[in-house]
């Protein structure tokens, strides 16, 4: 499926009511002050049936890391039917075989939705500028069902009264690949062959143009990538990982934490180049979703904990998102254990459309827990009337 099927309209928002109504401020001319992140964690004992989090330290080597800029090609990436159900997370259309669930389609909305200003009574959110403003950057499981009112972003945004941007990119990975070296600032060029998290992360920094991506990206996603004003950015929701696992990528390099060609490393790398360009931004990583494979017969192969391409299964990929999360002081989203909310083994068929990328019901109930998570670093949970923000959640309620 093509990337150039990006970025919710519903999610751009700008000055005109172009697409949903809602205000946007323009593009400014950026300060960049640098925000040294500290040391990171040293590799995982490697427990495949395991996404929990283990504290561990690792000397800052920020200075290593300044020039390693890449990007990851998925571009072509064969579907491995004799191992796994061969879905690659890519664009936001539904994927083959699967049918738009009957209570998206009687939601979906083409309506403009009017943005409350000073949602949360001031001065509770990261930036008091009276918006609640949330970037969504991720693959397709945010990039999905993109313009039909159920997509994550729309869900969270409109529930929240908030300036909602999605940056999701169906089928691309937070790491690249070995074969390409990345962005250079000092040459002005780069070899990125997909709008990976770091390359995205240099297009809101300005120092990597749309027009130099080697695949045109389409006026739809640069109109939105364009309205946001980084320092304005009250929460990056950060969601990869599926795609890194689908193609074997490296999870992590112990020499360099800012690795971007590893999984763990272009996560720590994009964030560190967000926060120095959204000082005051919060962030949110969200680990892959629990789910199952299945060969070219139909045959189950297993589930995000004990299938490996290579690198471990998917947990152990969550698993270092997880890590991140707590060496970044991000909050974080883990749906993968099935602890935030019920999708496991016995649920999966009603959360998930096609085995991989969540249904209706399972975006309605992502977009809830990510809702209570950004209340709650706000300080505004109401847990009297809406219980303990971290009880599980669960699709039933839905």
């Amino acid at each position: 499926m093509s990337i150039h099927k990006l970025l919710s309209t519903a999610s751009l928002i700008m000055t005109v009511s172009l697409i949903t109504g809602c205000t946007s401020p323009s593009f400014p001319k950026l300060g960049v002050s640098g925000e040294e992140m500290s040391g990171l964690s040293s590799s995982s004992t490697d427990s495949a049936n395991s996404a929990s989090v283990t504290d561990s330290s690792i000397s800052d080597q920020a200075s290593t890391q300044t020039t390693m800029v890449s990007g990851q090609a998925a571009n072509g990436a064969s579907q491995d039917a004799s191992s796994d159900s061969g879905e690659y997370l890519n664009s936001g259309e539904a994927s083959t075989g699967a049918t738009y669930n009957t209570e998206a389609a009687s939601e979906a909305t083409t309506e403009t939705t009017t943005v409350k200003k000073d949602p949360y009574g001031g001065g509770n959110e990261p930036v008091p500028d009276g918006d609640l403003q949330l970037v969504f950057i991720g693959d397709s499981q945010f990039d999905r069902w993109r313009n039909s009112s159920t997509s994550i972003s729309e869900l969270v945004g409109e529930e929240m009264n908030a300036l909602h941007y999605n940056l999701g990119v169906g089928g691309t990975c937070a790491a690249i690949e070995r074969t390409q070296t990345g962005n250079s600032t000092t040459e002005g060029n780069n070899d990125y062959e997909e709008a990976n998290f770091t390359a995205i992360c240099h297009m809101l920094k300005r120092d990597l143009n749309t027009d130099d991506y080697p695949i045109s990206l389409d006026e739809e996603y640069e109109t939105v990538l364009y309205s946001i004003q980084p320092e304005k950015v009250d929460y990056y929701i950060i969601e990869y990982g599926y795609n890194d696992y689908y193609m074997g990528l490296d999870i992590y390099n112990e020499e360099d934490p800012y690795d971007e060609h590893t999984y763990y490393g272009a996560l720590n790398l994009g964030i560190k180049m967000l926060k120095e360009i959204s000082p005051n931004a919060h962030f949110i990583i969200c680990t892959p979703c629990y789910c199952r494979f299945y060969n070219g017969s139909g045959k189950d192969m297993g589930d995000a904990y004990n299938v490996s391409k290579g690198q471990g299964s998917l947990a152990y990929y969550a698993d270092f998102a997880l890590r991140l999360a707590d060496n970044t002081g991000a909050k974080k989203l883990d749906a993968i254990s099935g602890t935030t909310f019920n999708l496991n083994s016995y649920t999966y068929k009603e959360y998930l459309e096609d085995n991989v990328h969540l249904s209706y019901k399972g975006r309605v109930v992502y977009a809830k827990a990510l809702r209570r998570i950004i209340l709650d670093d706000m300080g505004i949970y109401d847990s009297a009337n809406e219980g303990d923000v971290n009880s599980m959640l669960s699709i039933a309620d839905y």
